[in-house]
């Protein structure tokens, strides 16, 4: 479990694929309401990160849903979300959604990387 206050105000870098519509739809969304993170674009990078989304913070590489929540708790109107999903039961459960779209997601990323 992360603690719910950042309390060093490093930067959150988050990676995330610019390719995919839905990711940078989504991911839009945080810029316009998040402080202190660096949103990069991992399309050319190798797959691990197209495969999910990735956040580092000192260091911590945090994948899934706990990147997820790691966002929220940078992100104007999600913090409560963070500190009610920032729990094992929680970040299972989440993850249990989260890996087969993203998982579809991927491959349709792998689909348009062909053409």
């Amino acid at each position: 479990m992360m603690t719910n206050k950042i309390k060093n105000k490093s930067k959150i870098d988050v990676y995330f694929n610019n390719s995919c519509p839905i990711c940078k739809r989504e991911i839009s969304f945080y810029k316009s309401r998040s402080t202190g993170i660096v949103y990069k674009d991992s399309s050319l990078l190798e797959n691990k990160y197209n495969r999910r989304m990735h956040a580092y913070l000192n260091g911590v590489e945090y994948v899934g849903a706990r990147a997820f929540i790691l966002i929220w708790k940078s992100t104007k109107g999600f913090k409560w979300l963070s500190y009610l999903l920032d729990n094992r039961v929680c970040i299972f459960i989440m993850d249990l959604f989260y890996e087969p779209f993203a998982f579809y997601l991927y491959k349709i990323h792998l689909r348009r990387i062909k053409k």
